[in-house]
């Protein structure tokens, strides 16, 4: 539980002089803050109305932004205070207008005369120490299947099924999904999906590419569309490898030109596949000019789930060319932006209106 010390050395640590510090205090609109401290900070005083949130989820966080925002007296700024918040969290708050701090030491102010940022902490506590993590390899197949439907609802056991996972393991992760507020659940109606895009951005704060393993090659090719005529003559039936990262999302939606290739390859036969690829295509391992990728997916069950045929091409699925294009350099950020805003939003724009959330029934 974020106590009232670990906030106050924060404050401190971020250039804040602390004059004064009440708990649940009334303010005169009847609300009930978890804090109100009275701080200066070079010479400008400043009251901050801040209410804590353990680990809150996009969708939640959303709400408790605009709840703080709509109680605030004139002379007051709103903050949300949390153990950690990913870039995403961040974001969101900021374009609010809501104030955060965190006790990675990730902070922003924005209030008249006034304005501090510190950005780039990193987490120092993880899904792992919160029982089954949602968002591993294995339980995000759940969330996979709901985001690539996302207006329907599904049985414990369609889902199960669907997943190619055991009914029992399948409830457990979506007991833990319903906890965190990801989803909704009950007998009758199944399990749907609340907010694609909130649950889809929360994930990608916490994915991590670099993950990956990646095995680099020169293949002799005169430019990029000739590199994906060699890949396409490659024998690739059963499926053993995908096009993910920039190649991928330019064949789903093309943004801009790559000169890059990325093979993701099931880890169960990775180094046969590997080694196929390497004699066929005639590949040089070089990292220096590299323009093919074989990648070994940190996610060994899911990284090639749903993935499906364009033209020649088996390709990743959306969700997970958005994971791993979100924090790529070389304009991945870019490019998973694009991708979110032109194939995955309108899909999720048609989820079921009027859901809320509920615990298991």
């Amino acid at each position: 539980m974020l106590n009232v010390e670990e906030l106050k050395q924060r404050l401190c640590e971020a250039g804040f002089k602390i004059d004064a510090i009440e708990v649940q205090p009334r303010l005169p609109s009847g609300r009930r803050p978890d804090f109100l401290i009275q701080a200066n900070i070079d010479g400008r005083d400043i009251n901050l109305v801040i209410e804590l949130k353990e680990r809150p989820h996009l969708a939640e966080l959303r709400l408790a932004a605009d709840h703080i925002r709509r109680y605030v007296g004139p002379n007051q700024a709103p903050m949300v205070a949390s153990h950690f918040l990913g870039p995403n969290r961040r974001a969101l708050l900021r374009e609010m207008g809501i104030s955060y701090i965190d006790m990675a030491g990730n902070i922003y102010l924005r209030a008249p005369g006034i304005f501090v940022e510190r950005e780039g902490k990193p987490n120092l506590l993880s899904y792992q120490r919160e029982g089954l993590n949602p968002y591993s390899d294995k339980a995000s197949i759940i969330l996979r299947i709901l985001m690539d439907e996302p207006g329907r609802s599904w049985k414990i056991r369609e889902i199960a099924k669907a997943g190619g996972i055991t009914p029992g393991w399948a409830s457990r992760a979506v007991d833990s999904m319903v906890n965190r507020g990801l989803v909704a659940y009950n007998r009758q109606s199944g399990i749907s999906l609340l907010s694609g895009e909130d649950v889809l951005k929360e994930w990608a704060d916490f994915y991590d590419w670099h993950k990956n393993r990646f095995y680099y090659y020169y293949c002799h090719a005169y430019d990029s569309q000739e590199l994906l005529d060699k890949i396409s003559k490659l024998d690739n039936n059963s499926r053993k490898f995908t096009l993910g990262f920039q190649a991928g999302a330019y064949l789903v939606s093309p943004y801009s030109t790559f000169n890059r290739a990325h093979l993701l390859i099931d880890g169960g036969s990775f180094d046969i596949v590997q080694r196929e690829i390497e004699l066929k295509m005639e590949l040089e391992q070089r990292k220096d000019g590299a323009n093919l990728i074989l990648v070994r997916p940190y996610y060994k069950h899911s990284a090639s789930f749903r993935a499906r045929k364009i033209d020649k091409w088996w390709v990743a699925s959306d969700i997970q060319l958005y994971l791993d294009l979100n924090r790529y350099p070389l304009r991945g950020h870019e490019q998973a932006e694009h991708l979110l805003q032109n194939v995955i939003r309108p899909k999720f724009n048609k989820m079921i209106k009027g859901k809320h959330g509920s615990q298991r029934t």
